[in-house]
């Protein structure tokens, strides 16, 4: 008797999961969206990098700064409109080019700005904005040594370096496979490759063009005199996009409308 007991609700409980399966999913449990979680919790959840200069860094007095927060106070100024909020609070997570799509998968922030090239290929539950900012690989090197790295040649035994994982990485690899490449990462990755250049560790330093430019000034190094940023022609551009949770066309329509609109 036991034993029938067993079966039939083993029987029952099948059915009742079968039964779910085929449910309209109107009846299943509806995924909460992005402005529905900002709704329910009063917090708006953004990524911001600390490390590009001036999209994100900490200024002088260590307190974050850069064009991505312009964004995010906008932002912060639509969705509390759009949702009748008295207030709204903004969670700022550090992000980093190493955890930046994380971020955003695990749902940790609802939106990451940052220098993130938009990629078509990406096999991640992460999409992009349309583009708010436009720039191209650059190299830093140091003024004297512009007759000697000219970016029509093969650049062979010359020192370069590169972010490691970065889009720029694999660029430098398959445009100059002759170059020595030396890889730099963390969280003061481009900045101490713009340092090795400046102590002849290596020749260049290739990056995008507005992060090297926001690096410089931040060190007050003599650009024009001292050191330059030189670029291959015909680089193609990098079009810069905030990171956003795939599946969530509302969200993404909104962001859209704000990167619109402020341009």
């Amino acid at each position: 008797r036991v034993y029938m007991k067993k079966n039939k609700f083993v029987q029952l409980l099948i059915s009742v999961i079968v039964l779910v399966s085929f449910l309209p999913v109107s009846a299943q449990t509806k995924q909460e969206t992005v402005l529905e979680r900002i709704a329910r919790t009063g917090a708006l959840r953004v990524g911001v990098r600390e490390d590009s200069a001036p999209l994100g860094y900490r200024d002088i007095n260590n307190h974050l700064a850069g064009v991505c927060l312009d964004y995010i106070n906008y932002l912060r100024e639509r969705v509390q409109a759009e949702l009748n909020l008295d207030v709204l609070t903004i969670v700022i997570v550090r992000s980093t080019l190493f955890n930046r799509f994380y971020l955003v998968e695990d749902k940790v922030v609802d939106v990451e700005c940052g220098p993130n090239s938009i990629q078509h290929d990406l096999e991640r539950n992460i999409t992009f904005s349309t583009p708010f900012f436009i720039t191209k690989t650059y190299f830093f090197i140091r003024a004297e040594d512009r007759e000697r790295i000219n970016l029509d040649s093969k650049l062979e035994n010359v020192k370069l370096g590169v972010l490691r994982y970065s889009s720029t990485q694999t660029y430098v690899e398959n445009k100059f496979p002759q170059a020595i490449i030396q890889e730099f990462q963390g969280y003061r990755g481009r900045r101490r490759g713009v340092q090795a250049v400046q102590t002849g560790q290596i020749d260049a330093f290739a990056s995008d063009g507005i992060l090297l430019l926001g690096e410089a000034l931040l060190e007050n190094l003599p650009l024009g005199s001292q050191y330059i940023l030189i670029s291959e022609p015909g680089a193609a551009c990098e079009f810069y996009g905030m990171i956003l949770p795939k599946n969530d066309p509302q969200w993404e329509q909104f962001v859209n409308s704000l990167v619109s609109n402020a341009q």
